[in-house]
């Protein structure tokens, strides 16, 4: 009698646990390998200016940054200090280098899903190291990494499409994927609706001038300069559009009739962002927050969704 070759992964697809019906459980490894994909390009485009960042080499000593730190988390100087008191003899120099060699380790053995719970843990609080470390010169793409790290760390990303899964033969359970998905999706939503809530209080998104001097007050770099358009409506019309795809964001995404034109809005929105405001990470980031909870949940199986990186199986929407 002839076994098709399948039969150890349709054995497998059998004995896994329901998941959550509808959605495709690719998501997960769709967020945790984008996620480590752009902390690894983000912390690699910083590292010409690392040590001015940095070091004692840099624009500001470590020490007199950490003077106006709040002392909610660990500084690279913070953490030295508390590692010398301890009698062990640490400089911070050496704080330094460890954490600049082991912040891409954990981001790799996360985007590869191999003991993946523990680096994104050590991501996490590697990256809160950096980035409180120079807190005056953060911005979006870092506090977004921060949130997206931590649900790496709560979901279980690790449980599809990943080493811990083809090597061990099993990932983490997917039993409440879509109470996990609620989670990331309320998150988004309250994250849009206070933003756009921000910006419709005031009178400078109202009347486009925030973004003329969003493209004009930093140097960002432009795909090319959009002053052509400084006497038409378009800027006006920009900072509308911006409001209303914000502050609508928990009924059009949450609507399944709206969500695609929603999304089509934002993906647009974002990568203008990028375009030409040059906030490359943010706005990549920002598009990979919304595909993987509101697109690639949706998609159909094809391939993907039984295979030996997966532990799980695809129920199709009906």
């Amino acid at each position: 009698m002839q076994t098709s070759v399948l039969a150890p992964t349709q054995a497998r697809t059998a004995e896994a646990p329901a998941v959550g019906k509808g959605l495709n459980p690719a998501w997960l490894a769709f967020f945790r390998l984008n996620v480590a994909s752009i902390g690894l390009l983000h912390f690699w485009a910083i590292q010409p200016d690392f040590d001015l960042l940095f070091s004692y080499h840099g624009y500001v000593y470590p020490d007199i940054l950490d003077a106006s730190h709040d002392r909610f988390f660990w500084t690279l100087t913070s953490l030295q200090q508390a590692l010398a008191s301890l009698g062990l003899p640490v400089s911070y120099g050496g704080v330094l280098a460890t954490a600049r060699w082991a912040y891409p380790v954990c981001l790799l053995l996360l985007g590869a899903g191999l003991r993946t719970r523990a680096a994104a843990v050590g991501a996490l609080l590697l990256q809160l190291l950096f980035v409180q470390s120079i807190h005056l010169y953060q911005y979006g793409a870092d506090a977004f990494t921060t949130i997206a790290l931590f649900y790496c760390c709560v979901l279980p990303v690790g449980g599809s499409y990943s080493l811990d899964v083809a090597w061990r033969g099993r990932g983490a359970a997917l039993t409440h994927q879509a109470l996990f998905l609620f989670w990331l999706r309320a998150h988004l939503s309250l994250a849009y609706f206070f933003s756009g809530l921000d910006k419709v209080i005031g009178e400078t998104w109202r009347n486009g001038e925030a973004l003329w001097k969003a493209l004009h007050s930093h140097a960002y770099f432009s795909l090319f300069s959009l002053d052509f358009l400084a006497r038409t409506p378009f800027f006006w019309l920009a900072g509308w559009a911006t409001i209303v795809l914000e502050l609508g964001y928990p009924l059009g995404m949450n609507y399944a009739r709206s969500r695609p034109w929603w999304l089509l809005g934002l993906l647009g929105m974002h990568l203008f962002i990028g375009l030409f405001m040059g906030l490359f990470f943010f706005s990549a980031l920002m598009i990979v927050l919304n595909l993987a909870a509101y697109y690639v949940p949706n998609l159909s199986p094809i391939s993907l969704a039984a295979g030996p990186y997966s532990n799980t199986s695809y129920t199709a929407p009906k």
